[in-house]
């Protein structure tokens, strides 16, 4: 529980420092940890990282917490870019794959309408689950406070068979 408290506190924070590094990369450039590690790999290669490679790689990473040298290099290089002040998050170059970069709402008109449309949507489920609850959940009692919600009269067969005689 320390660790998830941690990591919600402080995003790129990790147990290894090595991986924490990857974390904090990858945070100054707005991407995913995946993206970092395609994004190090066309640097360190020169070329795409192989389709049957990424999961291999993406898995030692992962579970093992093997992390491949270039990816650490090139984690380096960016926070050295950053504690320099010259990098620059939103280059392109660090958006190759993250296929809604760039796109953004030009007008403060469309903001509106899009931010009503999506108030009306949330209202609408609000509105529509509370009806469903009140009006389509059954009223007996459940027989704990723990799911599964089982009724009470399931449970409990010989209370309500009393009541029936």
């Amino acid at each position: 529980m320390n660790g998830l408290l941690k990591t919600l506190v402080k995003p790129d924070w990790d147990d290894s420092p090595k991986r924490s590094e990857i974390l904090h990369a990858a945070n100054l450039l707005q991407v995913g940890e995946f993206q970092l590690i395609q994004l190090a790999y066309k640097v360190w290669y020169n070329k795409e990282l192989p389709e049957e490679r990424i999961n291999k790689i993406f898995k030692e990473y992962m579970i093992s917490g093997i992390i491949p040298i270039w990816v650490t290099y090139y984690a380096r290089d960016i926070i050295k870019m950053d504690d320099a002040k010259v990098l620059d998050s939103f280059n392109e170059r660090y958006h190759v794959y993250d296929h809604e970069f760039g796109k953004h709402i030009d007008n403060e008109n469309q903001r509106r309408r899009r931010g009503i449309f999506y108030s009306m949507i949330i209202g609408f489920v609000f509105i529509a689950s509370h009806y469903m609850a009140a009006n389509y959940v059954s009223i007996d009692e459940p027989a704990g406070f723990y799911p599964p919600y089982v009724e009470r009269k399931v449970v409990y067969p010989e209370l309500y068979k009393k009541e029936n005689k």
